[in-house]
């Protein structure tokens, strides 16, 4: 009877699951068919520049929040997006959003404040994506130089040649392009002189290290020197504590993003953020 109940309780939770899932699904396939953004919304997480003092760029972060499941994580509903192929549709709500964002950061006097957005691979190696990437700069009329594109690491497991190539023409383009997440997945340390970017992004992961180990026992300063040779920007997501701020700063890193500057606020907030900064 135990047993029985056992399998009933886990086909009760995979139908669960499943339920939750068809869910998201659905309410994203309603966002990519409408003219509205429904419950797809952006907040802005302040990038510090280290070496100015000032805030020199938003990181904008995806949200959905359904009216059946309410606040649901992009950790959840992006890679659901990405395999009902709708990354795509939604894909192009964020940058608009996003770009809008920009345009009202610089129509209110931050001209030299940057927008970073993040991209995946599904919709990088989209035949359309550039087209409508700057089809969409031109009719919201934004500087390219303020947009900035963070992909993953790993997308260069897949063809590192094809999608350095597409990196090679946003680099041309003036746009900003960041390796996110470095150092957690595909391998790129020998051939980062090769990559058409402009920054690394240390994943949060090595951050936390700092507060768990011996500084100098991390590879940070190494990669921070590392990307400086070859003229890269280093940004450190995930910075919460002084400790991190002063060993990062003694590294000579470029830009911090954490909770120790700001959570991510909405539009207005921002804004004010801004201001009072």
């Amino acid at each position: 009877a135990e047993q029985d109940l056992g399998v009933c309780y886990y086909d009760d939770k995979l139908a669960a699951e499943f339920a939750r899932r068809q869910d998201i699904e659905n309410a994203l396939a309603m966002i990519a068919a409408s003219q509205s953004d429904d419950g797809l919304y952006l907040h802005y997480q302040p990038v510090l520049d280290l070496k100015t003092g000032r805030i020199c760029a938003f990181e904008a972060l995806t949200r959905l929040h359904s009216d059946l499941l309410g606040h649901i994580s992009p950790a959840e509903f992006i890679p659901i997006a990405e395999e009902a192929k709708l990354i795509l549709p939604i894909g192009r709500k964020i940058v608009s959003q996003a770009l809008h964002f920009l345009k009202r950061l610089h129509d209110s006097g931050f001209e030299s404040v940057s927008v970073l957005i993040n991209i995946s691979i599904i919709q990088l190696i989209d035949n359309e994506f550039s087209r409508n990437l700057f089809q969409v700069i031109r009719d919201v009329r934004v500087n390219p130089e303020s947009i900035g594109l963070e992909i993953t690491e790993s997308v260069f497991a897949a063809d590192f040649d094809r999608i350095n190539r597409i990196l090679g023409v946003l680099d041309r383009a003036g746009l900003h392009v960041s390796i996110d997440d470095f150092g957690t997945g595909y391998s790129s340390l020998s051939r980062e002189q090769e990559l058409n970017v402009k920054s690394l992004k240390i994943d949060k992961s090595f951050i936390d290290g700092i507060m768990q180990t011996d500084p100098d026992m991390t590879v940070i300063a190494d990669i921070i020197a590392m990307a400086h040779k070859f003229n890269h920007i280093i940004i450190a997501e995930g910075v919460e504590h002084e400790k991190q701020l002063r060993y990062l700063r003694d590294c000579g890193c470029d830009w911090i993003q954490g909770y120790l500057v700001s959570k991510p606020l909405d539009e207005n907030a921002a804004l004010e953020f801004l201001a009072r900064y």
